[in-house]
Order: C-alpha cells, then sequence, then structure tokens
C-alpha cells in the first residue's frame, strides 16, 4: 500500500510483496546454481567437443548469480516499512528496471543453450555434460515461465495517469470477469457487469491490493478490541407449534438432499457409495441426450419412471427437467431418502441466471408437501447470492402482481428485497404453476400441509417464495438454514416472521453479510491498517501462525500499536459506532470512499430467527432479533458453520439439549 507504480503502471501487487517471492526465488536458483556446478565439477566440460555450450552455460551460471544478488537485495528493501508507509521501499521500482534487461538476457540465453544443449553430442566415452546440460535447461525454463506467470498475474493495465479511482477499478474488475462471459447469454453478461460494478465500490478511494486486505483481515480478526452487536433475545408473541428444531432438523434433510450427486459423495464417502449410486443409474437410452429432436421442451422436459426404487417412490412417474444424460442428481436425491416414505413429484435441475433448482416431495410421515430449493452451488447461484441490489414490494407500485395482492406485507413502509433471490422465486413460482404440480399433489394429499425449505440462496428463495404462495395457500411454513444476511427490509419482517424459521449456527458469515455490513468490514480493515506499526510479511506470518497455534508474543499487538483497555460499556459503544474500532487514534470514516454505502436500504435475514452457539460444550438456542446479525463476525468458523453438516450439527445438540427425555426424529445425512 499503496499499489506499486513501474513502468507507468499501476499493478496489482505492493511494493512490500516481494519479501516471500524473491526468497523463494533466490532459494530456487541457488539450488539451480549448485546443481550447475555440480555439473561442472563431476563432468568436466572441457573435456567434451561442446564448447559453445560451455560458454552459454557458463553465461546462464553467472546470470543467476547476479539475478539471485538482486532478489535478496529486493527481499530485504520490500521488507522496510509499514503497509501504508512505502517511502522506504522507493527504490524496489529501481531494481525492477535494473532485472528487467538481466531477465531479457536469461530469456535469451537460454533459447541459445536450448538450441546447441539439443543438437550436441557427447564429446566422448564418459563426457555426457549435453545430457546433463539438457535437465538443466528445462529447470531454467521452468523458472522463466513461473516468473512470466507472476508477471502475468500482476499485471494491471491501467495507466498510473488515471485520476478516478471508481473507472480504474471498475474497468479493473471488469476485465477479470471476462473470462465469466465465455459462452453466457446477454442477461448472463449484463449480470456479471453489475456485479463488477458492485465489487469495484468496496475499493474506490482506497488503494489497496490482495495482499493488502488479507493482512487488515488477519489485523481485525486478532483485534483485542473486536465488538460485535450483542445477541439478544427478541420478544416474540407466542411462537406457532411448528417453529421447533425438532421439526427444522427433519426438514434440513429435504434442504440438503437437493444439492444432488456431488454431495451425496461427499457425505458418504466409499466404493459402497459410490457402487450404490451407479446402480441408480437411468439407462441413457432413456434420457433426453439420446432421444429424437423434437424441441427444445422434449429434450430439456422428461418424464421417467420410477418402479425399482424401492422403499422411496411408490410405482408411477415424476417430471425432470434438466438433470445429466444418466439422471445423477435424481439418483442422488432417491439414495438420501431411502429410509423415508416420499413420493418425488417433481425435480428440476435447471440452473441459469436467477433460476436455481429445486424439488417438490410429497412427505407422508409429516403430511407435508415439501418444496425444497438448492443452495449455491455453481457460478451462476454465486452471481445470483451477489446482486445486492434490492427490489420494491409495496401495495401501491409492485413489481411482483402477486404480491401487489397483500394488503399486510407493508403496513408501515415500502418493503424492499434481494432482486436476485426475488427473481429466483417467481421462477419457481411460475415454473410450479405453469406445471400445475402443486394442484395436482393436493388433490390427491388435500390435508397435506405445504412447507419450503432450503440452505443458503435456497433458504433466502425460498422465504420469499413463501409470501409469492401464501396468496393462495395461506397455511404454507418455511423452514430457512443458513439464510443469507440481506433477504428482506425491517417493515416486511412483520408479516414474514408468521410463515419463515430462519436457522443460524454460529459464526456463519453469510447470514451476517449483507452491503452495509462488508462495507463496515472494509473500513475496519482499511483503519487496522492506517494504524499498524508492523511490516506486511510479519503479520502474515504472525496473523497465521496465530490462527493455529498458541503464540509466544501474546502480550504484544499484531499491529505493533499499543494495547488500550477495552470500552467499559460495548452495547453503548457499538450503538454509537466507534469510528477508531478499538485503535489507538480516533479516525474519521471518509465516506466518499463510497457514495451510494448511505442510500441502500438495509437487509435482514428473514422470519424469526433462532441462533445456535456452543459455550462450554453446550449448544445453546435464542431467539433473536435480526439487528444481532448486522456486522459480520471474524472467526476460524466462519465459512464451516454455513456448511449443511454443521448446521445438522447445531440444531441435533441444541433439540438433544432441550428435549433430553423426547424421542428426536432423525435423519442420516446427504
Amino acid at each position: 500500500m499503496p499499489s506499486l507504480v513501474a513502468f507507468n503502471r499501476q499493478w496489482n501487487i505492493g511494493s512490500d510483496d516481494f519479501v516471500f517471492p524473491e526468497i523463494t526465488e533466490a532459494l530456487v536458483r541457488i539450488s539451480w546454481v549448485a546443481f550447475g556446478i555440480s555439473v561442472f565439477v563431476f563432468h568436466f566440460p572441457l573435456a567434451c567437443s561442446t564448447h559453445n555450450l560451455t560458454l552459454q552455460f557458463l553465461g546462464l551460471l553467472i546470470i543467476n548469480v547476479i539475478t539471485i544478488l538482486l532478489a535478496v537485495l529486493t527481499a530485504a528493501i520490500s521488507g522496510r516499512g509499514t503497509i501504508m508507509d512505502s517511502q522506504p521501499r522507493r527504490l524496489v521500482p529501481r531494481l525492477l528496471y535494473i532485472r528487467l534487461p538481466i531477465f531479457l538476457a536469461e530469456v535469451a540465453v537460454t533459447i541459445l543453450t536450448t538450441f546447441h544443449a539439443f543438437r550436441s553430442t557427447n564429446g566422448g566415452e564418459g563426457c555426457d555434460f549435453a545430457t546433463i546440460a539438457r535437465v538443466t535447461i528445462i529447470l531454467e525454463w521452468i523458472l522463466i515461465l513461473t516468473a512470466i506467470f507472476g508477471f502475468v498475474i500482476v499485471f494491471h493495465l491501467t495507466e498510473n495517469e488515471v485520476e478516478d479511482s471508481a473507472t480504474i477499478a471498475q474497468k479493473s474488475w471488469s476485465r477479470r470477469m471476462r473470462i465469466f462471459k465465455i459462452g453466457q447469454d446477454q442477461s448472463m453478461r449484463a449480470a456479471l457487469d453489475d456485479l463488477a460494478i458492485l465489487i469495484s465500490s468496496f475499493f474506490v478511494g482506497s488503494d489497496l491490493v490482495p495482499s493488502d486486505v488479507l493482512a487488515g483481515l488477519l489485523l481485525t480478526y486478532h483485534s483485542p478490541f473486536n465488538q460485535y452487536p450483542p445477541v439478544k433475545e427478541k420478544e416474540h408473541e407466542s411462537r406457532p407449534e411448528w417453529m421447533n428444531l425438532k421439526d427444522a432438523d427433519y426438514f434440513l434433510h429435504h434442504a440438503t438432499c437437493v444439492y444432488g450427486w456431488p454431495t451425496y459423495l461427499l457425505y458418504n464417502c466409499g466404493l459402497k457409495s459410490v457402487f450404490r449410486l451407479l446402480r441408480k443409474l437411468q439407462c441413457c437410452g432413456r434420457m433426453r441426450c439420446a432421444q429424437s429432436s423434437e424441441g427444445t421442451a422434449a429434450q430439456q422436459q422428461q418424464s421417467i419412471e420410477l418402479t425399482d426404487f424401492g422403499k422411496v417412490v411408490k410405482k408411477g412417474q415424476s417430471m425432470v427437467i434438466e438433470d445429466n444424460c444418466c439422471y445423477c442428481n435424481t439418483a442422488a436425491v432417491i439414495l438420501t431418502n431411502e429410509t423415508r416414505n416420499i413420493d418425488l413429484q417433481f425435480m428440476s435441475f435447471r440452473n441459469r441466471l436467477y433460476e436455481v433448482p429445486f424439488a417438490v416431495i410429497a412427505d407422508h410421515d409429516k403430511k407435508s408437501i415439501v418444496i425444497t430449493i438448492r443452495g449455491s452451488c455453481s457460478l451462476i447461484d454465486l452471481v445470483t447470492d451477489l446482486s445486492l441490489e434490492d427490489e420494491l414490494m409495496t401495495v401501491d407500485v409492485d413489481q411482483d402482481a402477486t404480491l401487489s395482492q397483500d394488503e399486510n406485507i407493508d403496513r408501515r413502509g415500502d418493503v424492499r428485497v434481494h432482486r436476485g433471490m426475488l427473481r429466483s422465486a417467481r421462477y419457481v413460482f411460475d415454473t410450479l404453476d405453469k406445471n400445475k404440480v402443486l394442484n395436482n399433489l393436493f388433490i390427491s394429499n388435500p390435508s397435506y400441509q405445504l412447507v419450503v425449505c432450503g440452505h443458503s440462496l435456497g433458504a433466502g428463495v425460498g422465504s420469499l417464495l413463501t409470501m409469492l404462495l401464501k396468496q393462495e395457500y395461506p397455511s404454507v411454513i418455511c423452514y430457512a438454514f443458513a439464510p443469507p444476511g440481506c433477504v428482506i427490509s425491517e417493515f416486511g419482517q412483520d408479516e414474514m416472521e408468521k410463515y419463515v424459521m430462519s436457522v443460524v449456527s454460529g459464526d456463519d458469515i453469510v447470514s451476517r453479510m449483507s452491503f452495509q455490513s462488508l462495507h463496515r468490514l472494509r473500513e475496519r480493515v482499511f483503519q487496522e491498517l492506517i494504524t499498524c506499526k508492523r511490516a506486511k510479511h510479519e503479520i502474515l506470518i504472525r496473523g497465521v501462525f496465530q490462527l493455529f497455534f498458541k503464540y509466544p508474543w501474546q502480550d504484544e499487538s499484531l499491529s505493533g500499536a499499543p494495547r488500550l483497555s477495552p470500552t467499559p460499556d460495548p452495547e453503548s459503544a457499538l450503538l454509537t459506532r466507534r469510528n477508531s474500532y478499538g485503535t489507538s487514534e480516533s479516525i474519521e470514516v471518509d465516506s466518499s470512499r463510497n457514495p451510494n454505502h448511505n442510500k441502500k436500504l438495509q437487509l435482514y435475514v428473514p422470519g424469526r430467527i433462532v441462533y445456535l452457539s456452543t459455550q462450554d460444550g453446550v449448544t445453546n438456542e435464542m431467539w433473536i432479533d435480526p439487528k444481532c446479525l448486522s456486522d459480520v463476525k471474524l472467526s476460524v468458523s466462519v465459512l464451516s458453520d454455513h456448511l449443511p453438516a454443521a448446521v445438522q450439527k447445531f440444531l441435533r445438540s441444541a433439540a438433544s439439549n432441550t428435549t433430553e427425555n423426547e424421542v428426536i426424529i432423525t435423519s442420516q445425512p446427504v
């Protein structure tokens, strides 16, 4: 920090990022030089007839020795100063200017040496210098190609003269998105452009490189003054009977089985599971890839007869949309439900922008019609997740015809929801309506309860789908597991709390992620970097070490700043939003770095939220306000707590603590 400026370009690397690469390069080249010297010692080349090769080989040795010295010098200078103070490292660009002609000379000599090494022959018996030289040349080419690869990674097309930081960030991220646009339709390309604009907004006004962000996250994680919104129990009216951990654990199985065959094999490792999956695959002759072409509908939608799958499916037909040619995902859903009395009615594995895979199941044990929606499992799902723009849901100016009939959804004001999730919910709703799936199921099962469930992205989509379905099915309920933290605004929560139960476990980062929380984390990272007194390489070494091991410098701050006493009243400090985030200086947040930060409406986790956490080996259950999840909490389990297996573990542990004398219905893992 700031970005390295060299050759009239601004690079995606800082002047303090050369410590580890240059030390690594020096060690590798030292090994190469040692190998090359051993060639001269044990296979004296002057006794052979390959004198041209000998001179070129000596030239490579000399160039490598010079490069080693420059690499050590660059690493030493790069390690000077702090992250934000680049003045002690001002000589780094000059060293790069010196290394460029040496590198070009190395490439030229390597080409000549390669030409002679692979054309020359040994000079006689016991003279195998040329053969060993070929091995050495191959190693030299590996060094050169590695250097070129690193150059491509950090290369930045933006000229240093460009002053508009927003334009620089937007163009940079648009270029990085190009590879994902290959083979995509126009809507996906437009979504990726919007995503590039969104991501670039986090880098406007701050000249940060990726290693700066990593160092800042480590500083923030290890900060002794980390304070988060207090987790407080929210006073609700009496909860409906269906909002309990026991039933939530049961329907979590449905929410995870729709992930398909990769998740099935992940949770059921072993040759036996693979063999069972292979046995359930349908013959390719009956799949869409082997069907005669009769239009898009015939190729994308098939009705398959499920007659030989044991207890799981009654004899009949189930509609499957866009599974692979052998119906691997369908087979995985069947295997994970072998012990349950269910009918698979409809499964869609179509995965396009704002079109998520889902399944409709008739669960005869629970007397429920279950709509289960898959969570994020592809790049397209990630784009849907990161479409953080919101859309309006009101009676007067509603973009959704179904919700415009709802007189309760916006009693206090405008209700806004996550754009990508609303469009995905509309897709599921329209697909169900087009194929009359629910109508057909309720004709044969009129007394069944309609249940929507999903994990991660599927939880957010499912909660909004519930609001669409409640117009026709007022008794619909939803179990949302690890939902995103940016689904619906505050004014829509009162109505959604009647239909949606959200389960959040541990330090799950997804349930705490919103546009505002990410920007607050960004400000914390930026301020930690400003007050940091240590070099970046020292922060990375200590920070990573402290993640896994006890460290001998417990009395020292990772940032090098003096430790201060924490605020005596953490709650009041959070309510007033400290500027310094526990640093030794008070630093005002520069809102100009993000002019749209304050314009966006805060979105929250949907419905009534049960928060599960473990303290002293005991898992506790607490029904909380969504504002308790308004900040990202950094810990080593921010990702693992989001996984279905972790949510299931929390649920079963909490349920066993609250119902010790009750038989708990359990399900096999996916």
